[in-house]
């Protein structure tokens, strides 16, 4: 049967699933149609985190007007696998599925090593002599700890001073 009424292709998918689950729904069209719109949550209904679902009290008993409520899917699946043991091979999937994959409070924004202020410490620890690949420089004009360094003090590009210290050319040269 084709419809085009949103609701009704909605209400006997989720009948539909109660029976493949083996959950006895009781609701009819007008009440389960009725509920949904009374809970203000329809657009916001549907698959996956930060949608809502009808969840059942306790995930016992049927789809009844009594025996239901609106909540988030993220809670409705936390609670369905509270007290649940792991196969080992399921383990082992979760294992591999996690693997290489950042840590959420590392990814982007999240990232403490991203904040400016961070940033701006981290490159005044570690530039110029202190570095880890930072040479000596000599020149004519004095010694500094890095190329960096004497590009800054000699008012020239860092290229210019480590093509000259590579070179050897006008009395550049990196230091060991």
């Amino acid at each position: 049967m084709v419809t085009k009424d949103v609701y009704l292709k909605a209400y006997t998918q989720h009948k539909s699933n109660a029976k493949t689950r083996g959950v006895e729904f009781l609701f009819t069209f007008e009440q389960w149609r009725d509920w949904w719109v009374a809970s203000g949550k329809w657009e916001q209904r549907g698959r996956g985190r930060g949608k809502y679902c009808m969840r059942r009290h306790g995930n016992i008993g049927p789809y009844s007007i009594e025996n239901v409520f609106c909540g988030l899917n993220e809670e409705n699946v936390r609670d369905g696998n509270i007290g649940k043991i792991d196969s080992e091979e399921t383990r082992r999937k979760k294992s591999d599925s996690l693997r290489g994959r950042p840590k959420l409070w590392c990814r982007g924004d999240g990232n403490p090593m991203h904040q400016p202020e961070v940033k701006a410490k981290l490159s005044k620890l570690i530039s110029g002599a202190k570095h880890y690949s930072a040479r000596m420089v000599g020149t004519p004009h004095g010694v500094w700890g890095s190329a960096v360094e004497c590009a800054k003090a000699l008012r020239m590009p860092e290229a210019t001073v480590n093509w000259r210290c590579r070179n050897q050319k006008l009395g550049f040269a990196y230091l060991t």
